[in-house]
């Protein structure tokens, strides 16, 4: 009976053993899941957005090739040196809101008469300067006059036995304008449109942009680039084991300004078709949308940038500064006056002949 109870109580207990070694291989299955799901969860969550460009040609649209490749990228050089000198250019730019704006829409009224045609223009422009006051008592309203002209017909005159001859004749008047617009909150060029349009004004000729900070805008400017060059002069003194400070120097400087209406760019909208077409049947293409889009200059090449994150089209002011360096000292101190004198003797016989001293 000892030996039985014994050998179940081993039968129990090897039992009992084998259900943890299962229990052990389950829960390292389990483990090794969750790891993998866990993974995948950290992967996806930190993904970026692609775009269409790994797209294939595929359905009705083709976005890309559906290639990868290796975008490699060249530095661009703002410093270099040689024996004699080093050159130093520093470049930054100011992304400047407009102060004010000016918008011009260009009128054109139609008459039988001279007193229709202005009166039926100064109507329509009271009516804008109306509505945009009350909107608005700081947008400013003024007018340019461009041509008041008259306009001719074709009148035929019969006459017996001969052709008809045509002969002009005054029909009516064109009366030329342009309204000029100026406001200063950028939203408000939302308003003017839709009142311009309401009175029949819709060609609108351009919108200038003002600012009246140029003084600022240089002067901080001009700071960075101060602040640019000092650390430069100190990282490349510490380079060059020499102090760069106390060479001779030679600078070049250079400020320019760049407007929105310079800066846009073309586009055409295109999407081409990727289907087998019946060789027999027509196929037609619409007309694909052309505008344009504001394309401001990128810091790519420059040393800094101030208000870079405006989403505005911005006045664009660009400083460029280039520092020599003169790197190979001259032999004879600073200031030393070359004094190349000579000195000749004249003998009895009248010979002349060189003096040493």
């Amino acid at each position: 009976m000892k030996s039985k109870i014994i050998s179940s109580v081993r039968q129990k207990g090897s039992g009992h053993e084998f259900q943890k070694k299962t229990n052990k291989k389950v829960m390292s299955k389990t483990n090794f899941i969750t790891i993998i799901a866990a993974f995948a969860i950290f992967s996806s969550s930190n993904a970026q957005v692609l775009g269409n460009s790994s797209y294939e040609k595929s359905g009705n649209a083709n976005y890309g090739n559906g290639t990868h490749q290796v975008n490699r990228v060249n530095t661009i050089q703002t410093t270099s040196s040689s024996q004699d000198e080093m050159v130093l250019v520093i470049k930054g730019i100011y992304n400047e809101r407009a102060t004010s704006q000016i918008a011009t829409f260009s009128i054109l009224q139609l008459g039988k008469t001279a007193e229709e045609a202005t009166s039926l223009m100064d109507e329509r422009i009271e009516n804008v300067i109306k509505e945009l006051t009350a909107f608005n008592k700081e947008i400013e309203v003024a007018t340019d006059m461009i041509s008041f002209v008259p306009t001719y017909d074709y009148a035929v005159e019969k006459k017996i036995f001969n052709p008809k001859t045509y002969n002009e004749k005054p029909s009516g008047f064109e009366l030329k304008k342009n309204i000029i617009i100026k406001f200063r909150v950028n939203n408000d060029f939302d308003k003017i449109v839709s009142v311009c349009g309401k009175n029949e004004i819709y060609d609108l000729a351009k919108v200038d942009y003002v600012t009246t900070n140029f003084d600022m805008v240089r002067f901080q400017m001009q700071k960075k680039a101060l602040e640019q060059f000092k650390d430069m002069m100190n990282n490349y003194s510490l380079i060059m084991n020499t102090d760069l400070n106390k060479k001779e120097k030679i600078l070049q400087e250079g400020f320019n300004v760049t407007y929105p209406m310079e800066s846009y760019r073309s586009y055409q909208a295109y999407s081409q078709a990727n289907a087998n077409f019946d060789p027999k049947s027509e196929v037609n293409t619409i007309k694909k949308n052309t505008t344009e889009y504001y394309n401001a200059a990128l810091v790519k090449d420059h040393n800094f940038i101030f208000n870079a994150d405006i989403t505005e089209p911005t006045i664009q002011a660009f400083y460029e500064i280039t520092i020599r360096i003169k790197l190979k000292e001259d032999q004879l101190p600073k200031n030393t006056i070359i004094r190349n004198n000579r000195y000749y003797i004249i003998t009895a016989t009248g010979d002349v002949k060189p003096l040493v001293l």
